[in-house]
């Protein structure tokens, strides 16, 4: 930041803490909670596709409708014992069943090759009485009996009611109940949320049916990378969890492809070697088996799937959600998000990027960057593998209120270059530079103007006298205020240049139909400057008398004087300076020249103002009157111009008859004649310049008086 004044280093230091400390803020405020918009979408464009380690049994419609939810019990159980003896890792029943079972009702025990069921009935057995008393089904008293085998590497959701304490062999029989170890075969199934009811989230708990099949599925290694990590979340404030990677829902058996869910039909099948060959499909994989058909809306969870824009807007049956929560962990795929030290160095370069853009750069590229840190922070979002979760909206929040500070510190320093504007450059010229387009550069161009300049006689002298230069700046402000102001709000008058105590003026009159009009303006405006400088004067003294020492104001009010010159002619008008600094507005032309030469003639001259030829036409239009002072080449032109000196017929010097005797004698003198004509006492200063120029020989033989002093 070398280079820049110590204003601007605070702004950008202060407005990149502050949009940094604002993403931190957020961000540590609400984590993923702002972002669920865009992660969702994230996530579900990276579904997962394949289930490597998992797979589901359902209940399709291999089984009768007649065998109801409870009477389908035993074919799962047959199931299992199935999937064991084909090399599953670990089964686990994702329903909630009572230990107290209706024994005396029939239940399925499984189902032949025909779609036929075979029966476990109850019992009917005489009593002394010669009374059919009902007893229970062999299945009834267990109606998930299976084996020890199968035992050991199966769970079951948490029982309905309070019936923990009920013994085990209720449900999967004696051989069974002496294998189930201490901690029973319940584990939790529930479903964890953070701040949100859409289900995104993987418990990490240890007594979780996630829990329970990654063991399974992993039986005999290391388990700890799939334990707790310091980034994960808590869930409902007391649950460690992660984001899971979620699967499109199914909602038909697939007994081919990536994603594997089998009817219970077959591996209950009557036929043992049939079971074992569908059974063996999930062979090294653990299994949720599901008690309701895949497309029941019995037990449905809302998810991304379900709320994600451009989502299939499908709910997730429950036991996908447990099978894509497994291989989440499994797999080690979880959407993740990038390390805090990452998303500080995030901030960090979005706060500094936005700011020296906002601040060197136009509006247009701060737009552009924010669509670009947005766009870019999508596409990480949906194209990394892992790290999808990036902080989009504290990432923005760090962009807008950088680019918010910045823009208010333009509007700031644009209301105050505005003014500025407007107080150092002339409104004309204001106007016409704000008509042009954005990064349009203004064309020069030539144009006819009229140039009015005034000088000040004995300016140097002045300050000599006043030496301090506070006290000549505020005596040149004072006489610019009360003099040349009324050029510029009265008659339109650009300005041109303050030249220390000269003032230029002028009046853009290419438009030849308002030229007389501007011609007459431009008359009107040096009679009335004159009258200002003259009124000027003549307060000095009691003006700054108490600043003023009085010998120095004497002085001073004895010598001090001004002249105006007037003339027309081509300029150029556009911008003056170098390519890449300071620029400014004005015009360049011969008339500058002229304007300066001419005025400089009201010294030798019972005049204060001298006008060129041109203005003549407007004269009659003005009411004033010209008095012919020759014509003159001047130093530094090459053609000639007839000059006037222009007043008021009420003053002496512009009285009818005086200026027609002084006009004779002027021509005897200019025709070589020595005159000896009387030539009015009010124009002795100028006889005797005329005369001290013809003994110089300065009048040559084509009426023309070459001036060779500026």
């Amino acid at each position: 930041m070398q280079g820049l004044t110590t204003i601007k280093r605070s702004i950008l230091i202060f407005c990149t803490c502050s949009a940094f400390l604002t993403g931190v803020f957020f961000d540590y405020s609400f984590d993923k909670k702002l972002d669920y918009w865009i992660h969702d979408s994230a996530v579900v464009f990276q579904h997962r596709t394949e289930w490597k380690h998992s797979g589901i049994v359902v209940l399709d419609d291999g089984v009768p409708y007649s065998v109801g939810r409870k009477q389908a019990l035993p074919l799962f159980a047959r199931a299992t014992e199935r999937l064991i003896e084909a090399g599953a890792k670990g089964v686990f029943l994702d329903a909630r069943i009572s230990k107290e079972i209706e024994g005396r009702m029939p239940y399925a025990q499984c189902i032949e090759k025909d779609g036929s069921v075979q029966w476990s009935m109850p019992e009917c057995s005489r009593s002394k009485e010669s009374q059919c008393l009902i007893n229970n089904s062999e299945l009834g008293n267990a109606p998930l009996k299976m084996n020890q085998g199968a035992i050991k590497s199966f769970s079951i959701a948490p029982y309905l009611g309070d019936m923990n304490g009920l013994p085990d062999f209720l449900l999967f029989g004696w051989e069974a109940a002496e294998a189930i170890p201490p901690e029973g075969l319940a584990v939790s199934d529930r479903l964890v949320t953070l701040d949100s009811p859409i289900a995104r989230w993987l418990d990490l708990s240890e007594d979780h049916a996630v829990h329970k099949l990654v063991a399974l599925s992993q039986a005999g290694k290391n388990l700890e990378q799939y334990g707790i990590k310091p980034s994960d979340d808590l869930c409902d404030s007391k649950y460690p969890c992660r984001q899971l990677r979620l699967s499109f829902p199914k909602y038909k058996v697939e007994m081919q492809g990536k994603r594997l869910i089998l009817p219970v039909s077959l591996l209950a099948s009557c036929d043992n070697s049939l079971a074992l060959k569908t059974a063996a499909l999930l062979k090294n994989k653990v299994v949720v088996l599901q008690t309701t058909a895949p497309n029941e809306s019995t037990d449905l969870v809302i998810t991304a799937m379900t709320t994600a824009l451009f989502g299939p807007g499908l709910m997730t049956p429950g036991a996908q959600y447990v099978i894509d929560a497994v291989e989440t962990l499994l797999n080690q795929d979880a959407p993740e998000s990038p390390t805090y030290s990452i998303k500080i160095i995030l901030f960090v370069c979005v706060a500094i990027m936005t700011v020296l853009v906002g601040m060197f750069l136009t509006h247009i590229f701060l737009w552009y960057l924010g669509l670009f840190i947005f766009i870019g922070l999508s596409l990480l979002c949906f194209f990394n593998p892992i790290i999808q979760l990036w902080p989009v909206v504290a990432t923005m929040l760090v962009y807008v209120i950088g680019a918010g500070q910045i823009v208010f510190v333009h509007l700031t320093v644009g209301f105050k270059e505005g003014y500025l504007v407007r107080k150092y450059l002339p409104e004309q010229v204001h106007v016409m530079l704000l008509s042009l387009r954005e990064n349009e550069s203004f064309k020069s161009k030539r144009c006819h103007v009229v140039v009015l300049m005034s000088d000040l006689a004995g300016y140097t002298t002045v300050t000599g006298l006043l030496k301090q230069p506070e006290l000549v700046l505020e005596l040149m402000n004072d006489y610019l205020e009360e003099t040349s102001f009324v050029l510029q709000k009265k008659y339109d008058g650009i300005l041109e240049a303050y030249v220390g105590d000269m003032v230029c003026y002028y009046w853009d009159e290419s438009n030849e139909q308002e030229r007389l009009q501007i011609y007459t303006k431009a008359l009107l405006s040096a009679i009335e400057l004159r009258e200002l400088q003259k009124q000027f004067f003549l307060t000095l003294q009691q003006r700054y008398k108490n600043k003023i020492d009085a010998e120095s104001l004497q002085k001073i009010n004895s010598i001090i004087d001004a002249g105006i010159g007037i003339t027309t002619g081509n300029v150029v008008m556009g911008d003056l300076g170098p390519k890449y600094g300071i620029k400014k507005f004005g015009i360049l032309g011969d008339p500058l020249n002229l304007a300066a030469r001419i005025e400089s003639l009201t010294r030798f001259f019972n005049t204060d103002i001298i006008i060129a030829g041109d203005l003549l036409q407007a004269i009659e239009a003005s009411g004033l009157v010209v008095r012919r002072l020759g014509m003159f080449k001047v130093k530094g032109r090459v053609l000639p111009e007839t000059l006037y000196a222009l007043g008021c017929s009420a003053e002496q010097r512009f009285e009818a008859n005086n200026v027609e005797e002084w006009a004779q004698w002027l021509e005897e003198i200019e025709s070589g004649i020595e005159s000896e004509r009387i030539c009015p006492d009010c124009y002795r200063k100028d006889k005797n310049t005329i005369n001290g120029w013809l003994r110089r020989n300065l009048l040559k033989d084509d009426g023309v008086w070459y001036l060779d002093e500026k």
